[in-house]
């Protein structure tokens, strides 16, 4: 992953959907509450408490605010038609170095959204029992303070592992290969020309899985699962100079659920991905590094899901040759973040809001093609990047996982 400037750090107390903070500058912070999620909603009282006293700035329209116990509880009311984001600016005020504004209670219209008993409650189980797991869920540990644009957490992105291949001479050496996605158990998916090196398919009994890492050579960590991979599936449809079908599933026996541990939920069977497009999505990867050198720490960004023809008139030859209804591209071309060679097979995650409030991540594409200038053999961050869009693919995957 090429990573570039300032790393960007998000707080999303009990991980909500509704109510996130973005980390501006050193001292500013900036509060949204997603009132988009809510579109027949008139009117909106928002009460926010925190454990430290805060010092407001303003709101991004006219609000009545009530402060009680010495600036840590707050009421805010916004005047006139409610937005679809509503954006209020603040520091944290106190003695001693804070990492984040605390979150200790959170109601929407007189409704609990976000408190110390629901954020006890909602730790994922490291069970067996089938159906005792929710897809696309991190531990809280994990999910209300993550940063992008640097090194990852084990556990902010459970649901991401190492492909690795062994060595021909030496079995107990493993080279990194790709990313992966956790999709269930014992399944794992991934990019098809991850499982090719030149024209040769690389055998299954060289195949390796590490899971619930985010440091690739420290083998103390805690969480590590390293799994032999028993059986491959490319999909029918893949060829090697096409990104439609670049897909492959790994299946082994078989990962525990645990807070480093998790599934990724898929996107499907509906895959319009116009809906996609101006979309912040996440990429997480090992790969090159903006030194050129494969990285031993997982890095993650956000990303844009771009509109077809953005791509192509930056390289109309590439794009048009690679886009269709089976694939998009994305990237923003300005933060410079970029995934880069290595980092094929990882998943492009969006997240969705669900009916609990709280955010569910699903994956939508996997990372399939970068552009190679001519005479040289390494991605360039400065395009967009391609993905094989794994909703068109649903029932192919959930026949093969479910089997």
């Amino acid at each position: 992953m090429y990573l570039q400037g300032q790393a960007q750090l998000r707080y999303d107390p009990c991980d909500l959907g509704v109510l996130y903070f973005d980390k501006v500058t050193d001292i500013l912070w900036k509060g949204t509450v997603n009132l988009g999620l809510y579109p027949y909603l008139n009117d909106a009282q928002i009460e926010i408490n925190f454990k430290d006293p805060l010092i407001f700035y303003g709101f991004s329209q006219q609000s009545k605010m009530i402060v009680n116990n010495r600036w840590r509880e707050y009421i805010l009311v916004p005047k006139g038609k409610l937005p679809t984001r509503y954006h209020f600016y603040f520091s944290i005020n106190s003695t001693v170095a804070v990492e984040k504004p605390t979150v200790t209670k959170f109601t929407l219209n007189n409704v609990l959204l976000c408190g110390e008993h629901i954020k006890k409650n909602s730790t994922p189980t490291d069970s067996r029992q089938p159906g005792n797991f929710q897809c696309g869920r991190r531990s809280l540990n994990h999910s209300e303070l993550v940063t992008v644009r640097a090194d990852a957490k084990a556990g902010d992105w459970p649901w991401h592992v190492a492909v690795l291949i062994r060595d021909l001479q030496n079995s107990s050496i493993a080279m990194y290969q790709c990313g992966g996605n956790i999709v269930s158990r014992t399944a794992v998916l991934t990019a098809g020309h991850c499982l090719f090196t030149g024209n040769k398919t690389v055998p299954t009994n060289r195949l390796i899985i590490q899971a619930g890492t985010s440091n690739l050579w420290d083998l103390k960590e805690i969480g590590r699962q390293i799994l032999t991979v028993e059986r491959v599936v490319i999909h029918p449809s893949y060829v090697l100079e096409q990104a439609t079908s670049d897909l492959a599933i790994l299946f082994v026996n078989t990962l525990v659920f645990t807070e480093y541990v998790q599934p990724i939920c898929v996107w499907g069977p509906l895959y319009d991905k116009r809906i996609l497009y101006g979309q912040q999505a996440v990429v997480a990867g090992f790969g090159l590094t903006e030194q050129n050198v494969m990285s031993d720490r997982l890095r993650s960004s956000y990303t844009i899901v771009q509109p077809d023809k953005v791509c192509v008139a930056t390289a109309p030859t590439l794009y048009s040759s690679l886009l269709n209804e089976f694939t998009f591209c994305a990237g923003d071309g300005n933060s410079g973040t970029s995934p880069l060679n290595g980092d094929s097979g990882g998943g492009l995650a969006v997240a969705v809001t669900h009916i609990d409030d709280r955010i569910s991540w699903f994956l939508r594409g996997i990372l399939s093609k970068c552009v190679i200038p001519q005479g040289k053999k390494l991605c360039d961050p400065k395009y967009f990047v391609v993905y094989t869009d794994v909703a068109p693919h649903y029932g192919w995957i959930h026949h093969h996982i479910a089997g």
